[in-house]
């Protein structure tokens, strides 16, 4: 572990070096300001005006200060696999499990079509909206092909704008210049994914790294997330994780992220863009098409689970810090006073949280954890533990318990492959807002409010 973070502190060193052009987003509009971490997601299906335009050809603009100001929008190609399809095997036609997945010329999923299609994805951040434009008004280098999007906070009904046009200046490009909000750099160890990636029995290394302006992230292997640094403004910028795991209970290490990457795996899409960096990825020991994809913005990170495995008695899927968090409070809305990460044991009080803080001179990381599924009764508690003398057994990582804390499902799951025939659903999401130190209980639940009641979008002609 010490090793490796020791390689990651000289490569971020180099990156910086190096000019690394990631820049954070401008200030929010004032009917936005609590929404500065927020993207903005809408499908193709939504601004059919752009339809079967070259993906290449469409550019953002947000109307502020009574100019065009272009902004990077992101359209990310989705298309429906067989999922054995990832596996660069033939489709399952016995009893096919066809799923919806971002396209990626550099998997086995393929390309996408490079036109807009009702599927895709346009992303671009809430920072970058903007005032309604003067009626007939445009920016120079474009069509009149256009889509205005009205962008609603529905908790309060406040509303911006934001632009699509198709070019007809080629100078204009989606990313609106070189600078991006993230920078994702995949690193196999062995090489070329398609060529070298054991698709059949792993692990497979890699040195891969996540940079924005508000914090990094590392990976090591498909499951392997063993890093994270906040940087954003006053942070001591150290590496506060361990490992972020996956067991059935505490302490039962038949299964773990280690096992899920010694086994058959397999990469979605890896894509690296100027708004958002997608990493998605599938297997998971007898959970083969088990997928979790996460999604990095500027200052969050979205990641979902959907879980495919035969009928399992439990679940968790918890943070544990490395020695570097020492001194951070953790709390949740249970107990929203916190307690110190301080390798000693606190008694908590139980429950399903809405959200969970760690904050600090580290700075701020807040958890929100939601759970999709026709499963009832499903019964899912908060996992606490912080004990460096006598820890539960630690499968993976270091061999302390430090503020390990998160999602606890205890009760059983039926079946949730559709390969076994009858299945039910599960997928879990986790959102994560990466701040500067001293955020409060009531921010953390400002996050969770903002997870429950996302932007909507609208978009008219």
């Amino acid at each position: 572990m010490a090793q490796r973070k020791s390689y990651f502190a000289v490569a971020a060193a180099l990156t910086l070096l190096l000019g690394a052009c990631v820049v954070a987003p401008p200030a929010a509009p004032s009917q936005f300001a609590d929404r500065q971490t927020d993207p903005v997601v809408l499908t193709g299906a939504q601004v059919s005006a752009l339809a079967g335009i070259p993906i290449g050809e469409i550019v953002g603009f947000g109307y502020r200060d009574g100019a065009w100001k272009q902004a990077p929008i992101q359209i990310d190609q989705r298309k429906t696999v067989e999922l054995n399809t990832v596996y660069n095997k033939p489709a399952n036609t016995t009893n096919p499990v066809n799923v919806l997945v971002y396209a990626d010329p550099n998997t086995f999923v393929g390309a996408g079509s490079g036109v807009l299609g009702t599927d895709d994805e346009i992303a671009f951040m809430a920072a970058d909206s903007g005032d309604v434009a003067p009626g007939g008004s445009a920016p120079d280098g474009v069509t009149t092909t256009r889509a205005q999007l009205t962008i609603t906070d529905p908790r309060n009904g406040h509303v911006a704008y934001f632009y699509l046009f198709r070019r007809s200046d080629p100078s204009l490009v989606p990313a609106a210049g070189k600078n991006s909000y993230v920078q994702y750099d995949f690193k196999l160890t062995s090489g070329d994914y398609k060529t070298t990636y054991n698709l059949a029995d792993g692990p497979n290394p890699e040195t891969s790294k996540i940079t924005t302006g508000f914090y990094t992230r590392d990976f090591h292997d498909r499951w392997l997330d063993d890093g994270l640094t906040i940087t954003a403004k006053n942070a001591s910028k150290v590496d506060i994780l361990d490992r972020h795991k996956a067991l059935f209970s505490p302490g039962v290490c038949g299964r773990s992220e280690d096992t899920f990457d010694d086994a058959e795996g397999a990469f979605i899409a890896n894509i690296n863009g100027p708004v958002r960096a997608i990493r998605s990825y599938i297997g998971a020991n007898s959970g083969p098409y088990t997928e979790r994809t996460q999604i990095f913005y500027a200052q969050r990170e979205d990641d979902i689970t959907d879980l495919r495995v035969h009928a399992i008695p439990s679940v968790m899927d918890f943070f544990d810090y490395s020695d570097a968090g020492r001194g951070l409070t953790y709390s949740n809305d249970h107990n929203p006073a916190g307690v110190t990460v301080d390798g000693q044991p606190d008694s908590l009080t139980a429950g399903a949280p809405a959200w969970e803080k760690v904050d600090g001179a580290q700075g701020s990381l807040t958890h929100v954890s939601t759970i999709r599924t026709n499963v009832s009764p499903l019964t899912v508690t908060n996992f606490y533990e912080d004990n460096d003398t006598n820890p539960s057994t630690q499968c993976t990582g270091d061999a302390d318990a430090l503020g390990s804390s998160g999602s606890w499902i205890t009760s059983s799951i039926p079946n949730p492959d559709p390969h076994n025939g009858a299945a039910s659903n599960l997928e879990a999401v986790r959102t994560m807002f990466f701040e500067s130190p001293g955020r409060t209980a009531a921010d953390a639940q400002l996050h969770a409010d903002q997870v429950a009641q996302p932007l909507t979008v609208v978009a008219g002609p």
